[in-house]
């Protein structure tokens, strides 16, 4: 960023306070008022691409997402649609980023997204760009290529929103109401009213009689804080504890065991008759009954890649709020929670956070998992001034009238960057086929190779007459169960088909 890191003194922080207990050298509760707790649950509207990207930093692995996060970075590009492919997965975009960029302590913020279009160029006398009827196109890619003109799609246009600011509701907060109110934040996060009568009675449940055996203490936490809370909230059951005291609980240390959420259908044939089912080829060790490595087309690796895309909430909920995910889990029922209480400031911010979309254009045709993707608004360009200039249209733009038609006001169209042809109907894949990729138990994936193959057989000391084929179906059962073991395991396609 320009002008260098902060100074202390322009440093965004909150200094919360804690109760400990000494005895046991272990965080009871943090007392915070709204400002903290949005930053809680705007870890909900993070894309799990972007929380892998967050913790890569000091080399934190979550489950398989992790190596299949690297396997997208080493792709060549000739395998993907777009070049703007890779870096939609590797940097996926939030669609809550414009209320999380008023957080006091955002851990990743991002550029608004621009739209550009292509470059004026003069025909006969008059400055003219190139169009399909009464459409514009516009990029959120600077300099992509317009697949109309050919001309480089250089030139930004200023957004004007027309909407109402004011017709945000709640003050400053982002998603709670910023009142007086204090909230409770237990160290396996889980948030509640502040109270005499709920900190009795979870210093009584903890087995704490003597007020001798706590103490008050703060603690100051800017972004890199932020982050590291971030990462024990997806690691550990104790996550102030670990984030704040630096202590290690046992409870990160027990490995948790992937149960499946749903178990497949018996009916093989009414599974494949869902026209959205995927086949994937296993190679399985008869007498170690274990997945060894798969085959798959572009259609279950555009799947697998797409679930980087996710935001945390979604994941969350698709699971059943039983993801054994660290404590995000009870971070996602405290939403819901707050949300009775009245403390969220909208329906808007509700929805945002227990039921999280997919960024624009983020969704891919395999989408198994069914969950929605907003849209940009409805934009409309107005070329009647110096500047181009795209506006949110309050209503229905219609044709331009025989006065107006003197390229003034047109519908102003976003191209969907995985598409190398200019259409705009979102939902298409990120991976160029027909392709055949080979993708191991820990969900790293590369292009398929026999030589490759018989190597990576060898090098596990499976004899060759001991490996067979098997194919399966991933229908939405397998797809959930797929999701939730890629977030706790190392041994992903073993933990589910087996």
């Amino acid at each position: 960023m320009e002008g260098g890191p902060p100074t202390p003194v322009d440093r965004k922080v909150i200094t919360l306070k804690v109760l400990v207990d000494k005895a046991k050298n272990r965080v009871i509760f943090a007392e915070a008022d709204y400002e903290f707790v949005d930053i809680l649950l705007s870890f909900l509207t993070l894309p799990i691409g972007t929380v892998v990207r967050l913790l890569d930093s000091d080399s934190t692995s979550i489950g398989s997402l992790t190596t299949m996060y690297k396997s997208v970075s080493s792709l060549e590009s000739r395998r993907l649609r777009t070049n703007y492919c890779q870096e939609m997965l590797l940097n996926p975009r939030n669609a809550s980023e414009t209320e999380c960029s008023k957080l006091k302590i955002n851990v990743y913020p991002l550029e608004p997204a621009k739209l550009y279009r292509c470059e004026l160029r003069r025909v006969r006398e008059k400055l003219v760009s190139c169009s399909i009827g009464w459409d514009r196109w516009f990029s959120t890619f600077k300099d992509r290529e317009c697949p109309r003109c050919k001309y480089r799609m250089s030139l930004l246009a200023k957004v004007e929103d027309l909407e109402d600011d004011k017709a945000i509701e709640g003050g400053d907060g982002v998603f709670v109401k910023d009142g007086i109110s204090r909230f409770m934040i237990t160290d396996d996060l889980q948030v509640m009213e502040a109270s005499t009568g709920a900190c009795i009675s979870l210093l009584q449940k903890l087995g704490i009689n003597d007020g001798n055996e706590v103490e008050e203490s703060h603690f100051v936490f800017d972004t890199q804080e932020v982050i590291r809370l971030l990462k024990f909230a997806l690691l550990s059951k104790s996550a102030l504890t670990e984030a704040i005291l630096d202590v290690h609980c046992s409870s990160k240390k027990e490995s948790v065991k992937f149960q499946p959420k749903r178990t497949p259908q018996p009916d093989k044939n009414a599974s494949a008759s869902n026209t959205n089912n995927m086949t994937l080829k296993l190679w399985v060790s008869k007498s170690e009954k274990k997945v060894l490595y798969a085959e798959a087309g572009v259609d279950v690796v555009d799947f697998l890649f797409s679930t980087l895309t996710y935001p945390l909430g979604s994941i969350i909920r698709l699971l059943g709020k039983k993801s054994g995910f660290g404590c995000v889990d009870n971070l996602y029922k405290s939403a819901e929670d707050l949300i009775n209480g009245g403390y969220l400031k909208s329906e808007g911010c509700t929805k945002m956070l227990v039921c999280p979309k997919l960024a624009p254009f983020h969704s891919v045709d395999n989408q198994l998992l069914q969950i929605e993707e907003v849209s940009y608004p409805q934009y409309v360009f107005d070329s009647n001034q110096n500047l181009w200039v795209v506006a949110v249209a309050k209503t229905e733009l219609s044709s331009p009238t025989t006065e107006e038609s003197e390229e003034r006001r047109f519908s102003a169209v976003v191209m969907d960057p995985k598409s190398p042809t200019g259409e705009v109907d979102s939902g298409k894949g990120y991976m160029k086929g027909p392709a055949t990729y080979m993708i191991l138990n820990d969900l790293s994936v590369a292009p398929l190779s026999p030589i490759k193959s018989v190597a990576l057989v060898n090098q596990m000391n499976v004899p060759l007459s001991d490996v067979v084929e098997r194919v399966v179906t991933i229908g939405h059962n397998e797809a959930l169960n797929l999701l939730n073991a890629s977030l706790i395991s190392k041994t992903v396609l073993s933990d589910v088909f087996n």
